[in-house]
């Protein structure tokens, strides 16, 4: 019994000791800004018809839609002012907690968003429910760290801070469940697709090139017309998912860079490739957080040693002269420079001109 205490109070002494995954939560912090500002500008022109008092989703069918636990600002009132003044705060919050961040922005990002997913459920693109659940965390984290004003002031402020403190670990207790949600939601992903037969032939890709659902790209789909690349690319994504989660527990730097630089990069074809812009930021600021600070510090040097060396390449070679070549042209400079005129022709220059 004294040995399970003595490593619960370790446990507890390690998460309120320091501040970790910092950058990754500010890098979550700006994404979640981000996608929810796209997602009102994207459809600004049509938001009477999605989102307003008389949109096609009436209230009365919002709320009924609601789950037991869910909420909408927008369905307080039917004025179309409080509707406007509700729509376009959503944005300005959302845009000063991407810069700024911080608890109390962090609190009202997370009202007015979840007030704007459930006004209408139909245009969410799935990584709205992850988004939600995130930012609950996100409230007892320091998510302003990094990337924004007094970002420096702040951290040096962290450590100064003596002996452990129950802010510190709410913050990294917060942190460690975002990165245990973001881990299960790979985990059972790369299970239920394992377990079906589409993913299991290789022949999922092909399918969904062919949804008309989504914006698809028309090079996409002639790229899953491939058999070898569709079946590639699907078993690919089943390897990426399922072994996120270790590869988040490895001790090996190399492999949690690689599968998190693969998992985003999974994303970025959903963008590009199906037009959910969205919900490819939402799950790549997921992903930011699944790395450790000292992750995104080697992998910054990497890219100011790689900088220096393109410039270095890129930058003109000076010119060598030969020895023989140097002092010739040394001797030729000397040669040029005018000579010192006479101490008598100068003296007698005085007199002409004191004359």
């Amino acid at each position: 019994m004294g040995q399970l205490t003595g490593r619960v109070d370790a446990a507890v002494l390690w998460l309120a000791r320091s501040e970790r995954r910092l950058v990754g939560i500010a890098l979550l912090r700006i994404v979640i800004g981000l996608a929810t500002v796209l997602y009102c500008l994207a459809d600004y022109s049509r938001r009477q018809f999605l989102w307003g008092p008389h949109s096609y989703n009436s209230p009365a069918v919002a709320g009924k839609a609601l789950p037991h636990w869910g909420f909408s600002l927008f369905l307080v009132s039917n004025s179309q002012i409080w509707f406007e003044l509700l729509f376009h705060a959503v944005i300005l919050v959302s845009l000063a907690f991407m810069v700024f961040g911080g608890r109390a922005l962090t609190v009202a990002q997370a009202v007015l968003m979840w007030s704007l997913h459930y006004r209408n459920q139909d245009v969410l693109e799935g990584g709205d429910n992850l988004a939600q659940i995130l930012i609950i965390f996100m409230v007892f984290s320091v998510s302003n760290a990094y990337f924004a004003p007094g970002a420096k002031q702040r951290r040096a402020l962290m450590r100064r801070q003596s002996g452990p403190t129950i802010g510190t670990a709410l913050h990294n207790l917060a942190a460690y469940l975002i990165v245990f949600q973001t881990s299960v939601l790979y985990f059972t992903a790369g299970y239920w697709k394992i377990t079906g037969t589409v993913w299991q032939n290789g022949v999922a890709m092909y399918y969904i090139s062919r949804i008309t659902g989504f914006e698809m790209s028309s090079t996409y789909a002639q790229v899953m017309s491939s058999a070898f690349l569709g079946t590639a690319i699907c078993y690919f994504t089943i390897f990426t998912e399922l072994g996120f989660p270790f590869a988040v527990l490895s001790n090996r730097a190399w492999v949690r860079k690689a599968n998190t630089l693969a998992i985003e990069a999974m994303h970025l074809g959903i963008m590009v490739c199906m037009g959910l812009v969205c919900f490819g930021l939402l799950m790549i600021g997921a992903d930011c957080t699944c790395l450790r600070d000292e992750d995104y510090r080697s992998l910054y040097l990497r890219a100011v040693r790689l900088k220096q060396g393109v410039l270095d390449r890129l930058r003109p070679p000076l010119a060598e002269f030969p020895a023989g070549a140097a002092l010739s042209l040394a001797g030729a400079e000397h040669a040029s420079a005018p000579a010192p005129a006479p101490a008598s022709a100068s003296k007698e220059e005085d007199r002409a001109h004191q004359a």
